[in-house]
């Protein structure tokens, strides 16, 4: 976006963007957009009234010669006129007109929360990892708030300028063309003036709602990394480096309120010539007989309203600059393309017999070649393990196979289908994850392991639980299944999360098993557990386990060993350490107590 909007012709691009995409959204809620505006408009004509009987009061009263009792009589009525007026206006016309702008904008709220979370979510693995959470958060959450502000100030200020405008004008030239062509002349050169010094003010708010973002996701950053902090005694430098960003934000967020401030000053000195220089004409032509002494209040009461109304929209152009800013934020997570799509019309996946086939296989990641021909098969129900040094691309194999990325050349097939030809939904529902860093969700115990089946019983997630020997640590806490873990599962330890990630998968029950170093963070004895529900969960499934600690997969069906992005070696375990220079042959000595020579 710093890119699309660096140019005069780009920024008017993107404010037309964000104008069509608000303008798409009313269209959703025509009734309370249509009502909340007629009811605008209904109360901006009721409360031009009073003043047009008021003048006709000080008129009756200036020029009747007639005995003072009628006088008063006929003033009286016209009060009690005005004030039946101003009662119904603000006790009922007014008050639907909040009634419906406060549905039209709490529908739309809630309809691009939705709207924003499914989109959000449907980007690929890659751009939650490029994006701090923290300020996606802020995103969309000020999107959320610009869209209801900018709402208020299209209805409650920019409909009300231009009506208020057009009637006063319609009103007051009515007795003097020229007094309304006058003053029509100086509200549209004022009104120009004013968006033209908004716009050119445009940067200010745009780069303190930038620094804004950047702050918010730095304080989401140390947040979620408290305990590394703490760790490290690295308090007082992340305290330095966030009192400057926040000291940059500051002075962004001081220059755009002093730079609007100032155009306030130089325009109030204009809306002050216009007052008087409309009263100082309107005497003149009172004193040359061309107006009654009751239009000179009306013009008045009326030059007051319209410098009421101008004024409103130096806040309206203020308040709109950042509103467009920050919108123009959210709608940078909408119009981002989607690395990973589905294809159109995508058929669901069909799972018969969960085999699985990497078929000449290329796949970069940022440029960087990774897999290069890279070909297997695994069969239906076969177990295989997939072992090798850090970096050699065995959990990458597994984020392709989710399809959290797309690869350049081949195809990867489940019972031969092709899984960039199926939509992502359905291809993820027949695998199951036990991920090497399972991350929980800030909910009960219960509602984590029943997460990939939430219509579950309370014996089945027991029966998951108990498999993955979860029971041990759980029948211990307070709450027992109802325990809140904290967010990402901090109170837990990470082997009761890997447990509780293990146990996810049982209750899911899909055809294919992916277990990423399921076991890395268990004891030895917690580890033989592991190892005996493991067995039990991967009978009559496709299975593929990542393990550095080759007591874990000694008894696959085969085992795949992997270096520097490559297959090296494809056999049993028996089979692979009778190769004495292999490298599973090597990793086996380390573990059992050999070293390197």
């Amino acid at each position: 976006r710093e890119n699309m909007i660096n140019s005069k012709k780009d920024k008017e691009i993107w404010f037309f963007q964000v104008l069509k995409f608000i303008l798409v959204r009313y269209k959703s809620f025509p009734f309370w957009a249509i009502l909340s505006i007629v009811g605008r408009v209904a109360s901006i004509i009721l409360s031009l009234l009073p003043a047009i009987y008021y003048s006709d009061m000080i008129n009756i009263i200036s020029q009747s010669q007639a005995v003072r009792y009628p006088i008063a009589q006929h003033a009286i009525g016209i009060l009690i006129v005005v004030f039946a007026i101003k009662f119904f206006n603000n006790s009922l016309v007014y008050r639907i007109y909040e009634y419906a702008l406060i549905k039209l904008e709490m529908s739309m709220q809630q309809t691009l929360y939705d709207e924003l979370f499914l989109h959000l979510h449907k980007h690929s693995y890659q751009y939650f990892i490029d994006h701090f959470s923290g300020k996606l958060v802020a995103q969309i959450r000020k999107m959320i708030w610009a869209l209801e502000r900018f709402t208020d100030l299209l209805i409650g200020n920019i409909l009300s300028f231009f009506l208020n405008v057009f009637l006063v004008v319609i009103i007051v030239a009515h007795e003097s063309w020229m007094l309304g062509l006058g003053m029509f002349i100086f509200v549209a050169c004022f009104s120009c003036v004013q968006y033209w010094v908004a716009r050119w003010l445009q940067s200010y708010p745009e780069k303190a709602n930038k620094l804004d973002s950047d702050l918010g996701g730095v304080l989401s950053d140390t947040i979620g990394n408290a305990l590394t902090v703490k760790t490290f005694a690295a308090l007082q430098r992340e305290a330095q480096n966030f009192a400057q960003l926040n000291a940059e934000a500051t002075k962004a967020r001081t220059k755009q309120y002093l730079a609007f401030n100032l155009m306030g000053i130089v325009l109030l000195v204009m809306l002050v010539f216009l007052e008087i220089a409309t009263l100082w004409y309107a005497v003149i032509l009172w004193w040359a007989g061309g107006l009654e002494l009751g239009m000179i209040v009306l013009v008045q009461t009326y030059t007051l309203r319209i410098i009421d109304q101008v004024m409103s929209m130096g806040f309206v152009f203020r308040s709109f600059s950042r509103i467009v800013a920050e919108i123009g934020e959210g709608l940078e997570i909408i119009q981002t393309p989607r690395e990973i799509k589905d294809v159109e019309n995508a058929p669901s996946l069909r799972i018969n017999e969960a085999k699985i086939r990497f078929q000449n296989v290329d796949f970069s990641y940022q440029d960087e070649q990774l897999f290069h021909g890279l070909d297997f098969e695994i069969k239906s129900g076969e177990h295989v393990a997939l072992v090798g040094a850090s970096g050699s691309g065995k959990s990458t194999i597994t984020k392709l196979l989710f399809r959290f990325y797309d690869i350049q050349k081949g195809k990867i097939l489940i019972d031969d289908q092709d899984i960039s030809q199926v939509t992502q939904e359905s291809l993820r529902s027949h695998l199951s994850l036990v991920p090497q860093d399972p991350i929980l969700f800030h909910r009960s115990i219960r509602e984590n392991i029943a997460y990939a089946c939430p219509d579950a019983s309370d014996d089945e997630i027991k029966a998951a639980a108990k498999m993955a020997r979860c029971d041990f640590f759980i029948d211990h806490l307070d709450n027992k299944y109802e325990t809140l873990v904290g967010e990402r599962g901090i109170k837990l330890s990470w082997g009761e999360r890997q447990r509780i990630a293990i146990a996810r998968a049982i209750i899911e029950n899909a055809p294919i098993l992916i277990m990423d170093e399921a076991t890395s963070a268990l004891d030895s004895e917690s580890e033989k557990y592991i190892q005996e529900a493991m067995a039990e969960v991967m009978k009559n499934k496709t299975s593929i386990i990542i393990a550095h600690r080759l007591s874990t997969i000694m008894k696959m069906d085969r085992i795949i060993v992997m270096d520097q992005w490559k297959i090296v070696e494809s056999w049993t375990h028996s089979e692979l350490i009778q190769k004495p220079h292999g490298i599973y042959k090597k990793l086996r000595d380390i573990q059992s107590g050999g070293f390197i020579k």
